[in-house]
This record gives C-alpha cells, structure tokens and sequence, in this order.
C-alpha cells in the first residue's frame, strides 16, 4: 500500500506525528519500568543488612544521621521530616519537606542513604494549632513562608494546624530500593607524632579511628527508580503498581511507529511534489 495515496501532510499533522513519537518513548520507558517493578515485588523478602546483597531489596536497621537536623515542632534530630499545613475552615493541605542522608545500621553493618528522592511513609511524631497572631520560631516561620497560601491565611486571621512526620536518630527504619555494595580502597592507618618531653624527639601514636565506612548505598536505581523510606514495614498498597501501567511497554513503541510512518508517507509526499 502506498502511504503517500493516504496521507496529506499539514502542519498540524507533523506536529501530532511528532507528538506521537515523543510520547510513545516516554509511555514504554514508563511501562517497562513499572512491568519490572512488578515483577521485583512479587518476589520482595526483608533480607539482613549484613547479607549478600547486591540489587533490588527490603532492608530494616536503625537510623544513624550523617549531619543535624531537628523536627520543626518536637525537635527530634531526625534524618528528614514533613510538615503537613492544614488551613482550619478551608480545605487546603500543603507539605514541606527536609531530608539528610543518613546510614540504615543493623548487625555491625550500615548502608548510605543519600538520594533525596523517594518516598517517605512516616508515622506522626506531633501536631499543634496555631493562632494568626501567636508567635512561633523563626525556623517554623520560615517553613510556613515557604507556603504562599498558608502565610496568606494566617495574614487574613486563620488559623493553621501543623502535622509533623519525622524519621527520628535511633528509630527503626525499612527502606525498599536498589542497595549497591561499596568496594573502597584500602588506605593504610593513620598516624599522629607526639612530644615525648625531650627536645626533637618524637614518637608515633596511633590515631583515634575513623568511623567504618559503610559497606552499602541504597538508592532507587538506574532502571527500576524506586525508594520507599518507612518507619514500619511497608503495607502491600506501597509495593504494588497497577497492571494498566504496564501496557505502555506495548502502547508506547506502536505509538512512536505510527508517529514515524506518518512522518514518512509525509516526507515521500513532500518529495513527490518537488518540495524536498
């Protein structure tokens, strides 16, 4: 069949064609993701932080921050929080977040946690109303800045109720994501000279130990690009991707093909009648 008899391109044609192709290649890489997520998860055990891990996995230890951070309204050193901002009388709920990398420990064993993406499921460590003219910290005002539309109620005499979810220092902590062995290289021990008491003599004194660095990095992954954070194990809704998204592995490619004929039976149209 000769496309050229079918089509008669315009610029409105091209445009969808284009369209077409762009969208098809980010609905497969959309469903190939999600069609190997599934797969992972029907096949996802908890697995020991001090076992032979290497790829896609369920860990839990205890929470080990790497710098300071404190929880805006129960100043918990935490590894991260979420402050939900609620408008008393109006319907609108707004979150502002804080995350640090931090180490997952268990058994004598850590794993890095430094990707500022994912997702946290984390319980609710405090909650407190607050008054348009009440006072708070310059930190907790300075989170509420950050909302336009809670500022602009406690302005107009509202009043605001704050919710915080915080991932506390020392708490339990599951994380579901790709954990990557670290291999670093071997440095000899370091060495500090110290004064003996007599003039030019010194002795060498072994310095105090460096903290052992972490065998593991947890992050979501080159190709499944998944992190779940909790502070409980995680409910089977958190691991489940819907069936329908995997159909973009298959939608996706037929979309760009078409996308890719028309441009074709365009371009031999275009040539037909000299203007190529």
């Amino acid at each position: 069949m000769d496309l050229t008899q079918l089509v008669h391109p315009t610029a409105g044609g091209l445009a969808c064609a284009i369209g077409a192709v762009v969208a098809g290649a980010s609905l497969f890489h959309d469903g190939l993701r999600a069609l190997r997520l599934r797969r992972r998860f029907a096949r996802l055990t908890e697995q020991p932080l001090d076992g032979d891990l290497d790829g896609f996995a369920h860990v839990r230890g205890t929470v080990a921050l790497e710098s300071p951070l404190f929880s805006p309204l129960a100043s918990l050193p935490c590894a991260g929080f979420q402050l939900e901002l609620h408008t008393v009388g109006a319907p609108v709920a707004k979150t502002v977040e804080e995350r640090r990398a931090f180490r997952v420990t268990a058994s004598g064993t850590s794993a890095l946690l430094d990707s500022p993406g994912g997702r946290w499921s984390l319980g609710v460590t405090a909650e407190r109303e607050v008054a348009a003219d009440e006072p708070v910290p310059g930190s907790l005002a300075r989170l509420i800045e950050r909302v336009p539309e809670a500022s602009w109620w406690r302005r107009a005499g509202g009043r605001l109720r704050l919710v915080e979810r915080a991932l506390p220092a020392g708490a339990a902590c599951h994380v579901v994501g790709y954990a990557l062995r670290l291999h670093p290289l071997e440095q000899p021990e370091a060495a500090e000279l110290v004064r003996t008491g007599t003039d030019g003599d010194f002795a060498v004194a072994d310095a105090a130990p460096a903290p052992a660095a972490p065998a593991l990095r947890l992050w979501p992954g080159e190709f499944h690009d998944f992190l779940l954070v909790s502070d409980a194990p995680p409910a089977a809704c958190e691991l489940a991707v819907p069936a329908w998204r995997t159909l973009g592995a298959f939608a996706g490619p037929a979309l760009s093909m078409l996308g890719l004929l028309y441009l074709a039976a365009a371009a031999d149209a275009l040539r037909a009648l000299g203007r190529l």
